[in-house]
This record gives structure tokens, C-alpha cells and sequence, in this order.
């Protein structure tokens, strides 16, 4: 007999499944086709990449246990880990530690469920979203001065702002039943205006903490729902449908008709199908979105002037210094952002592991690498890839 756990997530696997619906179709909605190849280019094969900033996280006297999320305003880099060490690090490009916001609590300035970080440019802050106590606290960009805190009306999961004031992201978690609405426009001081995409009550409180919902990109917000392959666009207080995914046979279905007791056939299901997309950004010239196929991370990238897409793998970067792609933890307007992992770069520095010799392999990567870091301890922070569109 199968666990009540095992039950429960396997309705949720199927109930996330469902269509939202609410949004109207306009004539604007395209469908981006990413139909995988046998053989899949590496993304710095394609004209994606620009150029590529290997990052030393300083580490005396700072531990940072580990990335949730990376964001960046003005060359400092913002770094969120909401479970382990419950913080915000503040960092140069160079990797300079600029300060440690550390404020778990239940008192004012304080969090009690570190959730998001968003950059507000018109105050000029550094927000830090604490969700199960509702409210948004203010910094200055270096984090070293509480500018202020604002309540906020719902338990956002996910706040973005806009030019008129904010929209959040109830990550499927309707909280009243009177206005069970997943997407919410808020003007500047967070009051609540209109509610959009009905929750289905049987989705109630299905969250996954690493799919980052929303994105902004001019005077437009997009939101990718979960196991949805629809992307919605929030914009002058309505919302439409915008793009439509096809990921050919790999396509996640719209609605799964699988009995909960066959659960080697829902888990074949999620292996052979693209179930989610983890990060969404537009660009100038491209859409970006990364997800799981083929038990591989993976990278979707539409060109918006020739109107072509394709799914590129991660590989290692090998052109200067060789090192692995890492694990996305951000997408912004002009990079990618990555953690590796400190051992996965102190090999390749030191030279060799007991399965590689890179000294043989890779002599010109592994010297430029001793260039940049002339001196590496045995243990340290993560690494930040930040890759240039």
C-alpha cells in the first residue's frame, strides 16, 4: 500500500497538470517551437554568450551555505540563501564580501521566512520578501542600512515591480477563498487592485520554491504557471496569453488521466516529458528559459529578430579557463548567472583529481586559471559564473 506522502505527491504531480484558465487569447500569442534534436549544439555554440566572469566569493570570515538566488543592480551582486544560513550576501563582482543582512526574527526589520529579493529602482532598495509573515523590508543597495518595511496585503510568494506600483505571485496559495486568485497588481504602497488566474482548489498550497513565476521585461510582467505550457503577460492591468511552449514530443499534457496507483508510469511521464521551466527572461533580442530534459539541464533560447529557437546544453566553459556551466540560480536582461561548486574549480587550479590529470588535458586552461587566482585554499565559498549576453 502506498503512503499517504507517496498519494499526495502523486496528486499533485497530476492535479498541477491543469490548464489555468481566466486569461483571454489574443491575436499577439505566439507559439515558440523547441523541438529537441538527436544532437543538441553546447550553448557556447551559439551566439548567446558574450563573454564570461568567473567570481571568487571572498570567504574569510563568511560562510555561505548555500544559493537560493542571485540578482545583481549596479555591479553588486545580491546573494539569498533562505534555508541554511536564513541571509542575504552582498558582494562585488570581484567577489568582495560588502556585507551580511542576517536579520531572522519576528520583530520589526526582521523575517521569520526569507522567501524572495527584488531590486526596487525607482526606491532604490534592496527588498527582502518574508512571506509567512507578509511584509517587504527595505535596504540600502549595499545592505548595510534599513531603509524601511511595508506590509503587505496577501502571502506573496513572489513580488516583481512594476512602473505603476508591483505584482505578486501567491505561489498557488489562495489564502481566501472570497479572492482564490494565484497573480495580483498592487499599486505603490501594496494595496491590492485586481486578481487574475483562479486557483483550483485542488492545487491549493502546491509550491515549488525553485521556479521563479515571474518576469519582467519593459513595462510587462510574464508569468509561466506551473506544469502550464502557456507564458501569460501582465500588462496595463489586464492579462493575456502571450506564448504558447511546444516542446514537440517532450511537451508536458495539458491533463494527465493516469490512476494515482500507477505511479512508474507518471514518474516515466516526468522523465521523458519537460514538465517545467525553472527561470524565464526576455531580452532585447531573446527569450531565455532553463529546464530538466532528458535528466539534463538544458537551456531554451528563441531569437526574437530571426524568429528561431533551439535547446542548447549546458557544457563546461573551456575556451579560457574550463570549468563546469553550474547550476542557474538567475536570469536577468544581461547575464546568467551560476553557482559551481568550490572543488569542481580547485581541481581543475590544482591540476589533477584521482580520475583527470587537467594539467595534461587542459595546460592552457589550467595555467589562466592560476592567473586569475594565484593563491586557492583547500575549501571556500562557491563560485558565481556570471555569463554576458
Amino acid at each position: 500500500m502506498k503512503s499517504i506522502k507517496t498519494k499526495i505527491t502523486l496528486l499533485y504531480i497530476l492535479l498541477n497538470a491543469l490548464v489555468f484558465s481566466c486569461a483571454e487569447k489574443p491575436s499577439v500569442t505566439s507559439t515558440i517551437s523547441f523541438r529537441p534534436k538527436k544532437e543538441l549544439r553546447g550553448i557556447f555554440d551559439t551566439e548567446l554568450i558574450k563573454g564570461v566572469k568567473l567570481v571568487r566569493l571572498e570567504s574569510d570570515g563568511c560562510v555561505v551555505g548555500h544559493i537560493d538566488k542571485i540578482i545583481e543592480n549596479d555591479s553588486l551582486l545580491y546573494i539569498m540563501d533562505s534555508f541554511i544560513a536564513k541571509a542575504v550576501y552582498v558582494f562585488t563582482r570581484e567577489g568582495k564580501l560588502v556585507n551580511k543582512i542576517s536579520k531572522y526574527g519576528h520583530g520589526q526589520y526582521e523575517y521569520s521566512q526569507l522567501w524572495d529579493i527584488f531590486f526596487d529602482k525607482d526606491k532604490n532598495s534592496l527588498c527582502l520578501l518574508s512571506r509567512v509573515d507578509q511584509k517587504v523590508i527595505l535596504f540600502s543597495p549595499d545592505g548595510k542600512q534599513v531603509l524601511g518595511e511595508s506590509k503587505l496585503p496577501k502571502m506573496f510568494g513572489h513580488i516583481v515591480p512594476t512602473a505603476d506600483g508591483y505584482i505578486g505571485y501567491m505561489d498557488n496559495y489562495s489564502q481566501n477563498p472570497n479572492m482564490p486568485y494565484n497573480i495580483w497588481t498592487m499599486d505603490k504602497f501594496f494595496n491590492l487592485q485586481e486578481g487574475f488566474l483562479r486557483i483550483n482548489p485542488q492545487l491549493e498550497s502546491s509550491i515549488h520554491f525553485d521556479v521563479n513565476s515571474l518576469s519582467a521585461f519593459g513595462n510587462t510582467v510574464y508569468f509561466k504557471p506551473e506544469y502550464d505550457n502557456n507564458i501569460y503577460q501582465i500588462k496595463d492591468g489586464k492579462i493575456s496569453l502571450r506564448y504558447i511552449l511546444d516542446f514537440g514530443e517532450k511537451t508536458f499534457p495539458g491533463l494527465l488521466t493516469v490512476s494515482l496507483d500507477k505511479e512508474e508510469e507518471i514518474s516515466r511521464l516526468m522523465m521523458e516529458t519537460i514538465p517545467n521551466v525553472f527561470n524565464y527572461e526576455e531580452t532585447d533580442d531573446y527569450l531565455l528559459m532553463d529546464f530538466i530534459m532528458d535528466g539534463k539541464h538544458c537551456i531554451g533560447i528563441y531569437n526574437k529578430q530571426t524568429h528561431t529557437s533551439e535547446i542548447a546544453r549546458l557544457d563546461c566553459y573551456e575556451d579560457e579557463y574550463g570549468f563546469p556551466f553550474g547550476k542557474i540560480k538567475g536570469l536577468s536582461q544581461t547575464s546568467i548567472y551560476s553557482v559551481i561548486d568550490y572543488e569542481d574549480v580547485y581541481e581543475l587550479w590544482l591540476g589533477h583529481n584521482k580520475y583527470v590529470n587537467f594539467e595534461e588535458e587542459y595546460p592552457e586552461q589550467v595555467n589562466n586559471l592560476r592567473k586569475l587566482f594565484p593563491k586557492l585554499e583547500e575549501d571556500g565559498n562557491p563560485f558565481i559564473a556570471i555569463y554576458s549576453l
